[in-house]
């Protein structure tokens, strides 16, 4: 039997958003049961019809004839007071439209993006003293106060020409105050009804005056801000600004909407985001791990917990659905917050996944309402998380947050308390290119659990292992050339080039060479290590990265071959010129010759009991224009491409070396100092210890693995000094800049060294 419009919403689903422990008590059980049981409910306590279900909302969303917003948006006195009808909120098309045009421009996503540097020095303005405060231990920071509500304060008071947190008049630094005093005062609401307090009242007329009063001073005093973009404006010729402003004016609702929805909602976004990845720790490593997967990272957190969990609309005819009437004139509310946990759109959705595949969500409406200022916040979200996780590290929450009380349609934090500091995973500097901006993030190591799940023989003495993430989580992101330690219990730790698509995040695939003379463990992986097993996998790294380049030329020999895989695969795809010459000692040794078939004949295949040694003279015995070479494999090939490439353009060699170069004596063979600037501490070096040996009997944690500085991970900023470099890691280039080092061998040229340690 089909239900009817009067058809009351369960009492045991309990959806109440007015009661003031909705959200904090896990409103998303009910939202599962809403969408399972009643798709369309009705209310009877508040008069409304209820959507939750991801494909009923999104429709209404985009039926603005139907679905109609003059009754406003909220669902308490919030239409009535604060965003009143004749304000955009309240609007329906074609005034809409035509009231947004006046703003829109400032908000589309190329203006945006201008605005990036002086977010980025405002968030790296509220976190800087964070780092001095972790220096000595665990310290605690609360993320709401300290940055989820400062950061969009800021960004919206440069945007309309409001007084910065800097300023230094006096006055204009009270009027900041008291704006963000009332702010939060006219978010005071009676507990459990839909009604303002007196204090939001009075703080509501407070900042409207305020507005009007910024209007009246930007018609006198023209500037170049958000402002004097409303006063100069005109639609169809009219001038959108009237002569006489009030609270009831288009232009004050248009300016409170602006204001209540730019800072709450970025700052709900951003409070939300450090909450979830402090309690998905795997979903923070893979962003230490790989920073480019912020963007992401921000859209799973607006679908998972949208700040904005409901909005309203008015029905203009009779509507049926699920066989649910609701009549004309129907008060009808639109849950995202439900919609967008929708297993019928989502797989597994009340998972936090930053790797999730991309799709539509609601998290900033859609249709003619949609959020204006999206881009925006995705901006502010993403450049707190890039400045900010990097200071933070394995950050916990300090204790539960506490929520902000607002109106019943937020979602926020008023204080979100973390610890952080000093812990058990150590830093690891990488640069991370976001469009046109550089970044360099001090992330934490991904180290994680996995299990052995195919291990087959790739050729003679030559394994290949593929390996997933022991929960079946995501691994992070890699690009060719990178490689991860395989850290086996009962066998020395060693790296491995990664050789599998980079495209693919579900497993990474090893190629590892049986080994007789190395330190064992090769001959683990071969004769003892099984299908099944399980071993730590830290990582990826990368210090043989592809450059990009319209031509290649790539010479592997034996297991050398395993970084360049991933390399020609990237040089196809980008549509480069490229050839590998690969060389090995008998056929049936060379590694994945029948996955490299597949190329024809870009690929030469040359055993050496077939065709003699390689003939590097005709390879490289004339430097080839706009050609990067790419040389991996055992230490007399790398030496022998070397000196064939000393007439080659600077920089046109890339060599990857899996055994450390032969050592000459040190510059210096005498004692020197080291003085660790993070710690405070000065030590001595002396000759016949490593600057590695002596950091970590201090007491200081460093990442390392080889110690014979092949593998690179044990890189260390130099902030003062010279080094002797003595590692097969970096390029003659970064070598010159003496701003690194490998400290498992190098040692100094100077009597003293200053490390970021």
């Amino acid at each position: 039997m089909a239900e009817t419009a009067t058809t009351p919403l369960s009492t045991a689903l309990d959806y109440d958003p007015f009661r003031p422990d909705f959200y904090t008590s896990h409103p998303f059980e009910v939202y599962r049961r809403l969408r399972d049981e009643a798709p369309v409910a009705y209310n009877e306590r508040w008069g409304w019809w209820v959507l939750t279900r991801f494909e009923d909302v999104r429709a209404a969303a985009l039926d603005a004839d139907t679905f109609r917003s003059f009754e406003g948006m909220d669902i308490d006195d919030s239409r009535l007071e604060q965003v009143p009808p004749g304000s955009i909120g309240s609007m329906d098309n074609p005034r809409h439209d035509q009231v947004r045009s006046v703003v829109q421009p400032y908000f589309v996503p190329r203006r945006i993006a201008e605005l990036e540097d002086g977010i980025r020095a405002v968030v790296r303005d509220l976190v800087g003293s964070w780092r001095d405060r972790g220096a000595g231990g665990r310290a605690t920071v609360d993320i709401a106060q300290e940055l989820a509500w400062p950061m969009p304060f800021d960004v919206f008071f440069h945007l309309m020409g409001l007084p910065s947190r800097h300023a230094e008049d006096p006055v204009e630094q009270a009027r900041r105050q008291q704006l963000e005093h009332w702010t939060h005062e006219l978010k005071d609401r009676v507990p459990g009804t839909p009604h303002l307090t007196p204090v939001a009242k009075a703080a509501t007329a407070a900042v409207q005056q305020y507005f009007i009063d910024l209007l009246e001073d930007r018609r006198r005093r023209a500037r170049e801000d958000l402002v004097t973009r409303f006063v100069q404006a005109d639609i169809g010729g009219v001038p959108f600004v009237d002569a006489q402003v009030t609270p009831a004016s288009e232009v004050s609702g248009l300016m409170m909407i602006l204001f209540l929805g730019g800072v709450e909602s970025t700052a709900g976004l951003t409070g939300t985001l450090f909450e979830l990845l402090a309690e998905n720790p795997d979903q923070r490593a893979l962003l230490q791990a790989d920073p480019s997967l912020i963007p992401a990272a921000v859209e799973e957190a607006m679908r998972l917990i949208t700040p904005l969990q409901l909005t309203a609309r008015t029905t203009s005819r009779e509507v049926t659905l699920h066989g649910v009437t609701i009549p004309k004139g129907g008060r009808v509310v639109l849950v995202m917050g439900a919609a967008n946990r929708d297993e019928r759109q989502f797989p597994d959705p009340a998972r936090f996944d930053i790797t999730r595949p991309r799709g539509r969500h609601l998290g900033f409406g859609e249709g003619v309402h949609g959020c204006l200022g999206a881009p925006l916040a995705r901006l502010e979200a993403r450049i707190a998380l890039e400045e900010a996780l990097p200071v933070l590290g394995d950050y916990e929450l300090a204790g539960p947050p506490t929520f902000y009380p607002s109106s019943p349609n937020m979602y926020v934090w008023k204080n979100l308390p973390i610890t952080f500091g000093r812990s058990s995973r150590r830093p690891h500097v990488e640069a991370v290119s976001h469009r046109t901006t550089t970044v360099t993030l001090a992330t934490s190591e991904f180290e994680a659990g996995a299990t052995v799940v195919a291990k087959q023989e790739a050729a003679d003495g030559v394994v290949a292992l593929t390996l997933r993430e022991a929960g079946g989580r995501p691994l992070p992101a890699w690009e060719p050339g990178a490689h991860v330690d395989l850290v086996l219990d009962g066998a020395p730790t060693r790296q491995y080039s990664l050789c599998g698509d980079p495209a693919d995040h579900s497993a990474y695939r090893l190629g590892i060479l049986r080994d007789p003379e190395g330190r064992g463990g090769s001959l683990f992986v071969h004769d003892r290590l099984q299908e099944g097993n399980a071993v730590r996998i830290r990582g990826p790294r990368n210090n043989f990265p592809l450059v990009a380049s319209p031509r290649y030329l790539f010479i592997a020999g034996g297991i050398g071959i395993t970084p360049v895989l991933a390399m020609i695969r990237a040089a196809e795809a980008a549509g480069a010129d490229w050839e590998l010459v690969y060389g090995g000692r008998r056929r049936a040794s060379m590694a994945f010759l029948d996955e490299l078939a597949q190329y024809g004949d870009r690929v030469s295949v040359r055993p050496q009991d077939e065709t003699g040694l390689l003939d590097l003279d005709a390879l490289l015995g004339t430097p080839r224009p706009d050609t990067l070479v790419y040389c991996c494999g055992p230490e007399p090939l790398l030496a022998a491409v070397e000196r064939r490439c000393a007439g080659w353009p600077r920089g046109a060699l890339h060599v990857e070396r899996f055994a450390p170069r032969p050592q000459t004596e040190p510059v210096r063979t005498e004692a020197f100092e080291i003085e660790l600037a993070q710690s405070e501490l000065t030590l001595t070096v002396p000759p016949d210890r490593s600057i590695l040996s002596v950091v970590e009997e201090a007491g200081i944690g460093v990442l390392s693995s080889c110690a014979e500085g092949t593998c690179g991970t044990c890189e260390t900023a130099v902030l003062g000094g010279v080094p002797d470099h003595r590692d097969s890691v970096l390029s003659p280039e970064e070598r010159e800049a003496d701003d690194c080092m490998m400290i498992c061998v190098s040692r100094a040229r100077t009597d003293r060294l200053v490390l970021d340690l």
